[in-house]
């Protein structure tokens, strides 16, 4: 989508008609608008949301321009009126929202509620127009309204993203504009159409069939509620890490612990570190010991080598004479000398005794593979027993040395809670208790999985119970299938939903890592940007710590702005980037950075500024990316603005 020209007619101070074309070429692809606070620059903003996704998105007050309404006479029609052309997918369209009142004797304006009109055309490369019927839903296909705020928004608000209690804010914005939502919404239809199903199916069956489905029923909805329960446990162990986290920043600020503090990360991280070791450590054992049967079939192997060499030695395999040729000389009655014979005499019976002594030649070709692979089983033997004792070995000194790094830890954590420091005391006990509530969140989460795994076996098993039961009745036979199609239907978007979501984070992820190392003025600083299994924005410094709680507004702002683009980007969704007051708490490093750079993050870049915002090196990076520029002018004596378009 990208929008072509926009047009406003009474709409809040813009009185009569004000048109506004926009920047489109792939180089000069911005778009500025210029204005003092107070000139118009918001309503004009809220113009394009109220055009596109109607009244009621903001509370903006009075949409008609009171001017238009002031010179109206009593009885009269005033209208408000706001049209989007713009393209998309290379289709032009129009959008238009009006709305008409009419004076009343007090001056005031009746609107009346069924005036508010949204249309929608679509334009052909003749250049008729066609009414499209479903404007809402094709404009919601276009750009969903329940997304459209990560793509036009207000630069103030931007940073909510970054800031620390905004997980759920971060997971939703990428259900939306991933559309993960819509496979979730599929996979609870599914569920539920597959749930009213087996509640039918209990009507008509018998009651062992419907004793089965009850129990089925149940096993379900055990595991649904362990599932939600999973999710407020993720929610609640990232909660408890980032109120760890805000201690250890708290306790960082105090001098008198500042370096035993110092000590407790570093503990913290080389633990950290460890466990990851020693997790891979354990994948390597568990693949290790799957081929255990290595070292156990020796003798047998030994003993079947054995008994192949005796056969080649015999002669018998490799055979000295192939099964074919024989066959073929009984089938001629020939003789290798060319002689005839009959059956049954001695040429005959000589060929029948050789026939029965030798092997087909694949026979031939699988021993010698076999033998081949049996030679091979011994002689990784040693190697394997070598491998598996040297990562034994390697687990036990680990888990010796995660253990010592604990109790190091702990000490510290000790002499913390002792302290003659009240605050200290008290921040390191605080600690203590948000570590056991995560302890205690994990366990659960981990006893949560057990249950899941049995719930399922348990599921599995009553499938094929009531799969054998359902063998009578057409009717009966005709909803089973329907239940089991909806509830394999619901599991593999489950399936598919967690490998997509996944992907998508990751996705994510590298994105808003990538940009926001190319916006912040001081990205050597920063290491990492990490969007966690719990969608929650961390960063993380050149010293390996988090360092989301020491973000500057700016900072934060940018944050958030990284994660908007990369989630566009990640989308495949062609959308302009809106920004209003986009600059307003940055500082001039941090201006100058996203000015640099915004341009080639978006197909369409319009931004609503002040002076202030918008000058010095900042506006000199932008001028090769405008393509157009206006500048509003609120006239005080009207209360009214237009827009006046600056020559490039």
């Amino acid at each position: 989508m990208k929008i072509e020209r926009v047009s406003l007619l009474n709409f809040r101070q813009y009185y009569d008609e004000h048109r506004v074309i926009f920047a489109q070429h792939d180089q000069e692809n911005v778009t500025v608008i210029h204005g003092v606070n107070g000139a118009g620059k918001t309503s004009f903003f809220l113009a394009l949301n109220w055009c596109l996704y109607g009244e009621g998105i903001d509370n903006i007050g009075q949409i008609t321009s009171k001017e238009a309404v002031s010179r109206a006479k009593v009885g009269d029609k005033v209208s408000t009126k706001v049209s989007i052309t713009f393209i998309h997918e290379g289709e032009r369209y129009m959008a238009a929202r009006q709305l008409t009142g009419q004076k009343r004797n007090d001056g005031s304006l009746d609107e009346a509620r069924n005036s508010n009109e949204f249309l929608l055309m679509r334009a052909s490369t003749s250049g008729v127009a066609t009414r499209i019927d479903n404007p809402i839903g094709v404009m919601n296909t276009i750009l969903p309204s329940n997304v459209r705020t990560y793509f036009f928004f207000d630069g103030e608000k931007i940073d909510n993203f970054a800031r620390p209690e905004s997980a759920r804010e971060v997971q939703e914005a990428i259900y939306r504009v991933l559309s993960l939502e819509t496979l979730t919404r599929a996979k609870t239809h599914l569920s539920k159409a597959a749930r009213d199903l087996r509640g039918q199916l209990k009507g008509i069956v018998s009651e062992e069939l419907k004793d089965l489905i009850s129990q089925d029923s149940d096993l379900r909805q055990q595991e649904e509620d362990l599932l939600e329960r999973q999710v407020e446990l993720r929610n609640n162990i990232a909660t408890a890490q980032r109120h760890i986290e805000d201690v250890n920043q708290q306790l960082r600020d105090f001098e008198a612990v500042e370096a035993l503090q110092g000590q407790y990360d570093l503990f913290t991280r080389e633990i950290q570190e460890r466990q990851q070791e020693f997790e891979e450590l354990k994948t390597r054992i568990r693949d290790s010991a799957s081929q255990g049967y290595i070292p156990l079939s020796r003798n047998a192997v030994q003993l079947a080598l054995q008994m192949l060499d005796e056969k080649r030695e015999r002669g018998e395999i490799p055979s000295n004479i192939r099964q074919q040729f024989i066959q073929d000389l009984l089938e001629r009655h020939r003789c290798i000398c060319g002689r005839p014979f009959a059956d049954a005499d001695e040429a005959h019976e000589h060929l029948v005794s050789l026939l029965s002594s030798s092997v087909p030649s694949s026979l031939e070709d699988n021993v010698l593979t076999t033998s081949g692979q049996l030679r091979a089983l011994i002689d990784r033997g040693p190697q394997f027993e070598s491998d598996l004792s040297t990562a034994i070995q390697d687990k036990v000194r680990l888990e010796q040395t995660i253990e010592r790094l604990w109790a190091q830890r702990d000490d510290i954590q000790r002499e913390m809670k002792g302290s003659e420091q009240i605050e200290v005391s008290q921040l390191a006990r605080r600690r203590d208790q948000y570590q056991a509530d995560k302890d205690e969140y994990n366990a659960e989460l981990v006893r949560a999985d057990i249950t899941l795994e049995d719930i399922r076996i348990r599921i599995k098993e009553l499938e094929r119970q009531i799969q054998q039961a359902r063998k009578t009745e057409i009717r009966q036979l005709h909803l089973s299938h329907k239940v089991e199609l909806a509830q394999d239907a619901a599991d593999i978007l489950d399936k598919v939903y967690t490998t997509f979501a996944e992907h998508k984070r990751r996705e994510v992820e590298q994105e808003t890592q990538n940009i926001f190392h190319s916006l912040a003025w001081k990205g050597e600083h920063f290491q990492d940007v990490c969007l966690t299994e719990n969608y929650q924005l961390e960063v993380i410094d050149r010293y390996g710590l988090p360092a989301r709680p020491e973000l500057s507004a700016g900072e934060r702002q940018i944050l958030s702005l990284s994660f908007i683009t990369a989630m566009a980007r990640a989308a495949q969704r062609e959308a302009p980037l809106i920004m209003d007051t986009p600059f307003g708490r940055l500082s001039s490093a941090h201006r100058e950075a996203i000015t640099r750079n915004l341009p080639d993050l978006a197909p369409q870049l319009v931004l609503f500024v002040t002076d202030e915002e918008l000058r010095d090196q900042a506006l000199e990076n932008l001028k090769p990316r405008i393509g157009a520029e206006y500048r509003l002018n609120f006239d005080p004596r009207t209360s009214c603005t237009t827009i006046e378009e600056l020559n490039q």
